[in-house]
């Protein structure tokens, strides 16, 4: 589903707090695109959003700067986990220095389907009923 389609399927979505779990996360095959990871409060979802880049490692300068924004259409969501916020922080301990690297989507991933074995989401933004 894109961005506004998560938003519109539950009202909460837009009215809650959300807490950043960081902006550059990475998978393995999909080199001109990172994720944006955010918990909203209310629903105590995880969810990422793929967001793709033409210019590959500038990517989040060439965002500050507001140049080649994808479509809402291309902002494609997954929900990763639900959990309470104490329980997804500490999953996710020591996410800032594990988000730079390689294929990093996959580590926080693996930490967050551990809290939620119910999540159907696959480290590649796309819904897989067998996890890898």
């Amino acid at each position: 589903m894109n961005i506004r389609e998560f938003y519109d399927a539950d009202p909460r979505r837009r009215t809650s707090e959300e807490i950043s779990l960081g902006d550059g996360w990475t998978t393995e095959g999909d080199e001109h695109s990172t994720y944006r990871l955010s918990w909203v409060v209310d629903t105590r979802e995880v969810y990422a959003v793929r967001e793709p880049h033409p210019g590959g490692i500038l990517a989040r300068y060439l965002d500050q700067l507001r140049v080649d924004q994808a479509d809402v259409d291309e902002l494609l969501v997954e929900i990763l986990a639900r959990a309470d916020r104490y329980d997804i922080e500490a999953a996710l301990a020591g996410w800032p220095a594990v988000m730079p690297e390689k294929n990093s989507l996959r580590w926080a991933w693996q930490q967050l389907t551990a809290l939620d074995p119910t999540s159907m989401a696959s480290p590649t933004g796309s819904v897989s009923p067998t996890r890898p």
